[in-house]
């Protein structure tokens, strides 16, 4: 029998848990589960909810600390973990009762394919959420060129995935110098070891509105997932040219968007040469060259 450790990062999210929690123990299939909450320095009640929605589940662990970012959290989850295969969920989200099944199939049937995620959708209200939603399971596609396609843009949430264990330890989790959108980090990491499949359905179902949800603040949103390539590259020296020229235009680009749109510059500015740089793939002083358009974002972040 598989098994799969549920993640669950909490901040401040007490009115979401009742539902979250309810979706978790919905989980239909037979294979063994640990679930790891960790409260990440609530100042809300959060951590009383976790313990009271969660005291019939087996095989629970709740772990408490200072605030130190959604990144650290799932880090701290990803150490923890002892089943096979890892099932993230954000505190505000909830997933089909066959979401982990259908995911958990599709890698036991491709041991090759590093990671399975599906689809997502927004609603108004979780509460109204039909858990019990049937899909075709079996509708799915690989995703080859990983790399370059997690390069271009964040893929899925946490919530829409589900990664092998001993893949998420041996790239080392997240990475902790972005605190938040967590996933974009560790998708760049596993997408250099290979394929991924997507299932062609939403299983993963996200409030439209959350108060004091990072992911709204689209300034801090466009920096981190653009500072978290800069560090991906930096660290991966080894990646293939095209990668590395890839990931300058991609940084550049964005930054000249942004200094277009709130720093009003025009095409005598740095922010347009550095454009040109990443666009026309110049290889000398790559790094450099993300280094400075990230800087873009300075005196625009929360």
């Amino acid at each position: 029998m598989t098994s799969v450790s549920f993640i669950v990062p909490v901040f401040n999210k007490s009115s979401f848990l009742k539902y979250i929690i309810e979706s978790i123990k919905n989980q239909k299939g037979n294979f063994e589960k640990e679930y790891i909450f960790i409260d990440d320095g609530s100042t809300d009640d959060s951590f009383q909810k976790l313990n009271h929605l969660t005291k019939d589940l087996s095989n629970c662990k709740i772990l408490k600390q200072k605030n130190k970012g959604s990144a650290n959290a799932t880090n701290q989850g990803i150490k923890l973990a002892k089943m096979k295969y890892l099932k993230f969920l954000d505190a505000d989200d909830v997933i089909l009762s066959e979401a982990t099944i259908s995911l958990l199939n599709i890698l036991e049937k491709y041991p090759d394919i590093i990671l399975a995620y599906g689809l997502q959708r927004k609603v108004k209200h979780l509460e109204y959420v039909n858990l019990f939603e049937k899909f075709n399971q079996n509708d799915y596609s690989i995703v080859s060129n990983t790399l370059l396609k997690a390069m271009r843009n964040s893929m899925f949430n946490p919530s829409q995935m589900l990664a092998r264990t001993d893949l998420c330890k041996k790239v080392g989790g997240c990475d902790e110098r972005i605190k938040f959108s967590q996933e974009y980090s560790l998708t760049l990491r596993l997408s250099v070891l290979g394929n991924f499949v997507r299932l062609n359905h939403p299983i993963a179902v996200l409030p439209i509105k959350v108060p004091g949800q990072i992911s709204e603040k689209k300034n801090n949103q466009i920096y981190r997932v653009s500072k978290a390539l800069e560090l991906f590259i930096e660290d991966n020296e080894k990646l293939e040219l095209k990668s590395i020229l890839y990931a300058q235009r991609r940084i550049t680009a964005r930054a000249w968007r942004f200094a277009r749109r709130f720093r009003n510059v025009g095409y005598f500015s740095s922010w347009f040469f550095l454009y040109l740089k990443g666009f026309f793939g110049v290889r000398k002083n790559i790094l450099l060259n993300c280094k400075k358009a990230n800087k873009v974002y300075e005196g625009f972040l929360d």
